[in-house]
This record gives structure tokens, sequence and C-alpha cells, in this order.
């Protein structure tokens, strides 16, 4: 064969291989480098690496005014030198330049969630960094309390007028369809319970007002909703419990501080039981409705302090509360994985005591808090709070990375997972 013919069969079978690797998890794909050199040269090649699954490059943190989103935070060590994308999102500026002011939300899968303001009117745009598309969209309705213009204590709030406050979140699993949603909760600000959830579909770029189709009747709560089998009606924040027949009555507000997960195409978050004192996972389709209500690993003895995706697993971190001096105080942390999600079988994957993590006996609870969960590694990040440092925490080496000093002023954190391939439901519209 001559080399002309030779090349181009090289080049055929070099994108039936990327087209074949492109469907593994990263994990597996990661481990093909190692089947031989030309393998790795492939895998390694920039222009394939792009139509690769790609896994959590870094951090996205505001800076000191607690308003911008120009910091960015390598997992590689490369610092803030060498982003994937531009951290300024000057992209977005260039292309709405209506935008007054804009504060970054939530991301997922590449994906990233901004809130916005336009002639005080407030609006949402999603985008891709990567391959600076966009679509806007209008407040979930004409009520919507308008943004506030200082810093929140809570970044996960994008809305409040006083009383109530608006956490939104995106939904976007590529590998199941370029569409996304946006799932907003409406909580009360003095009781914490969820008066109302509305739901946005890139199909068909609409909000809808999701809480009336489960108003339960005389005894209204907050937040009602029809649970699979056996006819489990569940009701946020004072309400009943319909189970087999027997009517419950339960007390139980969403803990947005404590991560969610998307995981089989729902939304993961924790919750806190009143009545019975312990905390629960609740999975939420893109339309708001929630769809399984998950037990912890352990009951009443543990506090979940945060949620996340691994491997494509929902994993659990508890930890180990003790009273000191009038404070809690974490003592253990455990890494659990929900191996079965049919039967909530929960697998213990890492135990990790306080004075190996940090040197000392016990952690008051809020000089730490965990940020994420990689998606791909076992390791988890957290910030500290007194020394203002973002870590890493390898579970299968124990060891503890500084990755950044963040500064005075951080409010929010957010994972950044690169997504190249251009997407039908982002086209610039306001």
């Amino acid at each position: 064969m001559d080399c002309a013919k030779w090349t181009a069969v090289a080049g055929l079978c070099d994108d039936l291989m990327v087209d074949i690797l492109s469907r593994l998890p990263v994990k597996d794909l990661r481990r093909s480098t190692c089947v031989s050199k030309p393998w790795r040269d492939l895998i390694a090649d920039p222009l394939h690496r792009k139509k690769l699954p790609q896994t959590l490059e870094g951090f996205f943190h505001d800076g000191a005014d607690g308003h911008s989103y120009v910091h960015f935070t390598s997992l590689s060590g490369r610092g803030e030198s060498a982003p994937p994308v531009d951290p300024s999102f000057s992209f977005l500026t260039a292309k709405l330049p209506w935008v007054e002011r804009m504060v970054l939300l939530d991301s997922c899968n590449g994906l990233l969630l901004f809130g916005c303001t336009r002639e005080n009117k407030f609006g949402y745009i999603v985008c891709n960094p990567a391959t600076e598309e966009l679509v806007t969209m209008p407040a979930s309705s004409g009520s919507c309390p308008p943004p506030s213009l200082t810093p929140l204590e809570d970044r996960t709030v994008d809305v409040c007028d006083g009383d109530t406050y608006a956490h939104t979140y995106l939904m976007f699993d590529p590998i199941v369809s370029s569409r996304f949603h946006l799932v907003q909760f409406w909580q009360d600000r003095s009781t914490f319970e969820v008066k109302t959830v509305h739901s946005y579909s890139s199909e068909t770029r609409a909000w809808s007002d999701t809480s009336n189709k489960w108003e339960p009747g005389e005894e209204r709560g907050g937040w009602g909703v029809l649970q699979g089998r056996g006819e489990a009606i569940i009701q946020f924040t004072r309400g009943r419990a319909l189970v087999d027949g027997l009517l419950l009555f339960i007390e139980a507000v969403l803990l947005f501080m404590r991560g969610r997960a998307l995981v089989n195409g729902l939304l993961h978050f924790v919750a806190y039981h009143y009545e019975e004192e312990e905390n629960l996972i609740v999975a939420v389709d893109g339309e708001g409705t929630i769809c399984r209500i998950i037990c912890p690993p352990v009951k009443h003895v543990v506090a979940i302090a945060f949620i996340g995706q691994s491997q494509g697993h929902l994993h659990c971190i508890s930890t180990n509360l003790q009273s000191q001096d009038f404070k809690f105080h974490f003592t253990q942390l455990s890494v659990w994985v929900l191996e079965d999600y049919d039967t909530q079988e929960w697998i213990l994957k890492h135990n990790v005591s306080f004075s190996q993590l940090f040197g000392s006996l016990s952690c008051p609870i809020d000089n730490h808090d965990i940020v994420a969960i990689h998606p791909d590694h076992n390791s988890i990040i957290l910030v500290q709070h007194w020394n203002q440092k973002l870590v890493s925490y390898a579970m299968d080496s124990k060891e503890l990375r500084a990755l950044c000093t963040l500064g005075e002023g951080y409010r929010s954190i957010t994972p950044y997972v690169p997504y190249f391939m251009e997407s039908p439901v982002l086209a610039t519209k306001d």
C-alpha cells in the first residue's frame, strides 16, 4: 500500500478509535492510555482530546468584593496561569452588552448558570464557556423577586425579596440529551419551608409552576409531592405523609448548602426531618417533582455533611458530631457510596478521623466546608475557613494537598468540568 493510502486508512482508524473512546467513562479512558504507546498518543492528541470525556478541571471562585468571578484554581496545580476558559467570561459581556450585573449560580457537566439583571429586571444565562455558546431566559414569573445587589451570606441564593429566597439549579447530562432543565425552589426566609417550585425546559423554552400539581388539601404545607410506589405523598414543611394508608405528620426542610448530585437523571438534595431528627436524601426530576426519598447510610448518630456524584454513583459524606463548649465539633468523616440505587444499599468507602486530617481530635463545624467530591477520583475538596485555603484530600493515599489561598470575601466555589461539544439548544437569545 502506498504512503497516501496508508495515511488515509490510519486516519480513518484513528477517527473510529476516537469515536469508540469518546463513549467510555473518564476512569476507563485514563486506563486506556496504558494499553500501548499509540493509544496513549491518540488520547493525548489535542485534536482528539476535546472529543473525549473530560473530568474536573478546577474551580471558579469569587473575589474579595463578593461579586466578580475572575479567579480559577486548577486541580493540576497550574493555578490561574493557564485556566481552561477565560474566568472573566468576557464573551458574555461582549455578546450581551445589556447585562448590568452577573452572578455565577451553578454548574453542571460543562454548562454554567448565571443570574443577571437588565434594566432592573432579573433573568438567567446558561452558557458553555468552552464553546462560548449561550442562551438567555427570563425570570420564572412576573412575581419573581428582584436580585439582591449586595453579597449574600448564602451564594446559592440568587434572588430574594426580604421574605423569600430562590435557589435555582441546572440539570444537564450530555450523555442522555443535549437539553437542559432549571429547577427553582422558593424558600421562606424565616421558616425555611419551600413555598413554590418552578422548572424551566430548554425544549419548551418556558417556565412552569409545578407546585400546584401537588396541593394536598385543607391542611396544606409548602410543598406536596406524589412519590412513586406505595402512593407515598411527602409534603416538605409542616405537612402530611400518606404512606400505605396511614396519615403521618412530618416536618422537613431542604438543606441546599449540603451539596447536590445529578445521578440517574435526578437531582439529589439533603433534607432534614424534624420529627425523626435525621437527614434524608430527596431526588427531584427536571420538572421539580420529588421522585424518590433515600434513607441515609447511618441514622441518628451522624449527620450528612455533603452529597455528590462520583464515578457514576451517589456519594454521601457523613460526620460524627460531638458537643464541646456549647459548640458542635466533627470528630470523624465517612464516605459512603450507593452501590445499588434500587435497593438503597450503602457501602462504606472510606473513614478518616479529624486528627488524621488536620492534626486535632475534633473540628468546629464552621471551620471547614466540603465543596466537592471528585467525579472520577477518590478525593474530596474542602475549604478551610480559618486560613482561607482550598484543599484536596485523596482517599487512596490519605494525603491532604493545598490547592490555593482564596483570600477574604469568597462566598462561592463552583466546580468546572469542560464540555467541548457544540449544543443545538445554546444560541444567543434575549
